[in-house]
């Protein structure tokens, strides 16, 4: 009878093989479930940084489509000494005071994309202090390589290259 009771102790218990081989498989499956974490954390901020580009990307498509629909005169076209374009025109496309029609881009000396909204013509050479009192200057993009223009009869396209990124291109059309 005593044999039948130690043969029964003895098979309740685990041995030292089975405990090592069950913390061995338990930190095997940790290891799987951190990887997999890690993995959903690295892919989760490619996902943020990607949203955040297409909605910088549609918030600047809106602005030319809105501005360019709207506009009042001729879009007219010039370029820096660093071959980039210089927009201006009228627009009833406004955003921060509903008098100031006048739009121009351009690229600044800094390299990036401006948005001037201004109550007179901007003059690129000629411009007094008294102008940027009555203007509102949005940067609208920074470190900016390339910015143009092109005209195909009611069509638009801008062509803007940042700095370690691809060419965007932003299509938008002259309704008169």
């Amino acid at each position: 009878m005593k044999d039948k009771k130690n043969l029964y102790r003895a098979k309740r218990a685990f041995t030292l093989l089975e405990v090592i081989i069950s913390i061995t498989l338990f930190m095997v499956l940790i290891i799987f479930v951190y990887k997999t974490l890690d993995q959903t954390k690295h892919s989760n901020i490619i996902f943020e940084k990607q949203t955040k580009n297409i909605i910088q990307s549609n918030k600047l498509y809106d602005i030319f489509f809105e501005d360019i629909i709207e506009s009042t005169s001729t879009i007219i076209i010039s370029y820096d000494k660093d071959k980039n374009a210089r927009v201006k025109f009228t627009s009833n496309n406004t955003f921060h005071n509903p008098y100031y029609s006048h739009i121009t881009y351009l690229i600044s000396s800094n390299n990036k994309l401006v948005r001037i909204e201004s109550k007179d013509e901007f003059k690129f050479a000629d411009t007094s202090y008294e102008f940027y009192d009555n203007s509102y200057i949005d940067i609208l993009l920074e470190d900016i390589e390339y910015f143009d223009i092109k005209k195909d009869k009611a069509q638009y396209v801008f062509a803007i290259k940042q700095k370690d990124k691809k060419r965007v291109l932003y299509s938008t059309y002259l309704i008169k």
